[in-house]
Protein backbone atom coordinates (compact mmCIF):
# COMPACT_ATOMS: atom_id res chain seq x y z
CA UNK A 1 0.00 0.00 0.00
CA UNK A 2 1.33 3.53 -0.87
CA UNK A 3 1.84 6.49 1.76
CA UNK A 4 -1.25 8.19 -0.25
CA UNK A 5 -3.76 5.44 -0.35
CA UNK A 6 -2.86 4.44 3.17
CA UNK A 7 -3.06 8.52 4.38
CA UNK A 8 -6.60 8.24 1.99
CA UNK A 9 -7.61 5.43 4.57
CA UNK A 10 -6.50 7.21 7.52
CA UNK A 11 -8.82 10.17 6.53
CA UNK A 12 -11.72 8.30 5.46
CA UNK A 13 -11.85 5.93 8.64
CA UNK A 14 -13.60 8.35 11.21
CA UNK A 15 -16.29 8.91 8.19
CA UNK A 16 -16.96 5.57 7.87
CA UNK A 17 -17.29 4.81 11.26
CA UNK A 18 -19.58 7.55 11.70
CA UNK A 19 -17.49 9.91 13.51
CA UNK A 20 -17.61 13.51 13.04
CA UNK A 21 -14.33 15.64 12.77
CA UNK A 22 -15.78 18.64 12.38
CA UNK A 23 -15.33 20.82 9.31
CA UNK A 24 -11.91 22.15 10.56
CA UNK A 25 -10.77 19.25 11.97
CA UNK A 26 -10.94 17.95 8.12
CA UNK A 27 -9.13 20.53 6.55
CA UNK A 28 -12.70 22.25 5.37
CA UNK A 29 -14.03 25.15 7.44
CA UNK A 30 -17.81 26.08 5.92
CA UNK A 31 -19.07 29.22 5.38
CA UNK A 32 -21.06 31.05 7.72
CA UNK A 33 -25.04 30.17 7.86
CA UNK A 34 -27.02 32.43 5.32
CA UNK A 35 -30.51 31.93 4.15
CA UNK A 36 -31.13 29.84 1.47
CA UNK A 37 -33.92 30.68 -1.33
CA UNK A 38 -34.53 26.85 -2.61
CA UNK A 39 -36.24 27.08 -5.94
CA UNK A 40 -37.55 23.54 -6.57
CA UNK A 41 -36.76 21.44 -3.13
CA UNK A 42 -36.32 22.16 0.79
CA UNK A 43 -33.35 23.83 2.22
CA UNK A 44 -31.43 21.06 3.87
CA UNK A 45 -27.89 21.45 6.58
CA UNK A 46 -25.37 18.57 6.05
CA UNK A 47 -24.76 16.93 9.42
CA UNK A 48 -21.42 15.44 10.33
CA UNK A 49 -18.60 15.36 7.12
CA UNK A 50 -21.06 13.64 4.29
CA UNK A 51 -19.47 11.52 1.82
CA UNK A 52 -21.31 12.68 -1.30
CA UNK A 53 -21.75 10.95 -4.82
CA UNK A 54 -22.06 12.11 -8.37
CA UNK A 55 -24.15 9.83 -9.33
CA UNK A 56 -27.01 8.00 -7.71
CA UNK A 57 -24.59 4.94 -9.56
CA UNK A 58 -21.71 5.55 -7.54
CA UNK A 59 -23.59 6.36 -4.03
CA UNK A 60 -25.35 2.88 -4.74
CA UNK A 61 -22.22 1.20 -5.07
CA UNK A 62 -20.60 3.51 -2.16
CA UNK A 63 -22.53 2.01 0.77
CA UNK A 64 -22.66 0.55 2.81
CA UNK A 65 -20.03 2.76 3.69
CA UNK A 66 -16.04 1.61 4.21
CA UNK A 67 -13.19 3.65 4.46
CA UNK A 68 -11.57 0.98 1.74
CA UNK A 69 -14.35 2.21 -0.56
CA UNK A 70 -14.52 5.54 0.57
CA UNK A 71 -10.99 6.21 0.02
CA UNK A 72 -11.26 4.38 -3.28
CA UNK A 73 -14.04 6.67 -4.75
CA UNK A 74 -12.52 9.54 -3.21
CA UNK A 75 -8.91 8.58 -5.18
CA UNK A 76 -11.02 8.32 -7.98
CA UNK A 77 -12.49 11.97 -7.79
CA UNK A 78 -16.11 10.70 -7.66
CA UNK A 79 -17.00 11.32 -3.86
CA UNK A 80 -16.01 14.20 -1.85
CA UNK A 81 -16.68 15.22 1.63
CA UNK A 82 -18.93 17.49 2.11
CA UNK A 83 -18.42 19.47 5.86
CA UNK A 84 -21.13 19.55 8.25
CA UNK A 85 -22.59 22.78 8.97
CA UNK A 86 -23.14 23.14 5.03
CA UNK A 87 -26.37 24.78 3.84
CA UNK A 88 -27.52 22.78 1.01
CA UNK A 89 -31.09 22.62 -1.33
CA UNK A 90 -32.56 19.32 -1.85
CA UNK A 91 -33.06 18.95 -4.84
CA UNK A 92 -36.96 17.81 -5.12
CA UNK A 93 -37.47 16.11 -8.87
CA UNK A 94 -34.58 13.69 -8.31
CA UNK A 95 -36.12 10.64 -10.44
CA UNK A 96 -35.15 7.69 -7.50
CA UNK A 97 -37.31 5.93 -5.59
CA UNK A 98 -34.76 5.62 -2.87
CA UNK A 99 -35.51 7.25 0.60
CA UNK A 100 -31.82 6.66 1.84
CA UNK A 101 -30.50 8.85 -0.71
CA UNK A 102 -30.77 12.51 -1.10
CA UNK A 103 -29.76 14.95 -3.79
CA UNK A 104 -28.56 18.36 -3.01
CA UNK A 105 -26.83 21.17 -4.50
CA UNK A 106 -24.67 23.91 -2.21
CA UNK A 107 -25.45 27.68 -3.14
CA UNK A 108 -22.32 28.14 -4.98
CA UNK A 109 -22.23 24.58 -6.27
CA UNK A 110 -22.68 23.76 -9.97
CA UNK A 111 -23.13 20.02 -9.40
CA UNK A 112 -25.32 18.23 -7.12
CA UNK A 113 -24.34 15.92 -5.05
CA UNK A 114 -26.38 12.53 -3.56
CA UNK A 115 -25.56 12.13 0.14
CA UNK A 116 -27.21 9.70 2.72
CA UNK A 117 -30.59 10.46 4.25
CA UNK A 118 -29.17 10.09 7.98
CA UNK A 119 -26.39 12.97 6.65
CA UNK A 120 -29.50 15.88 6.10
CA UNK A 121 -31.80 17.45 8.47
CA UNK A 122 -33.83 20.32 7.82
CA UNK A 123 -32.32 23.91 8.18
CA UNK A 124 -33.18 26.27 10.87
Amino acid sequence: MTRSSLSMLVNALPIALGISLGGAAAGVVAAPAAPLNCKHGNALQIRGDAPAAISYDVFSQLHPLSAKRLALFEGAGTVQRLPEGLNVCEVADDGVDDPSAVLVRAPRDQMSWWVSANNVVAAD
